[in-house]
């Protein structure tokens, strides 16, 4: 009968990583969180901002001739 190896009920491992590892891991993974959530709130109203020049609008890039006082195509 072969026998099989099994650990102590009350056996626990060590933690892998050391106090300086887990806290640089929490600031740089905090860092990016921030860094992530700051480039949303500046790109997102330039992209979904309906005051924003030529929000839903596509210009025409047709050739008019002589001075205008408005933009073409808008």
């Amino acid at each position: 009968m072969a026998s099989t190896y099994s650990l102590p009920s009350d056996y626990t491992e060590d933690n892998p990583f050391t106090k300086k590892e887990m806290s640089l891991f929490v600031v740089i993974y905090t860092f990016c969180v921030i860094l992530l959530i700051i480039m949303y709130e500046h790109l997102m109203p330039v992209i979904n901002n309906p005051t924003y020049p030529h929000y839903n609008k596509v210009p025409s890039f047709e050739f008019v001739s002589g001075a205008q006082t408005t933009t073409p195509g808008f």
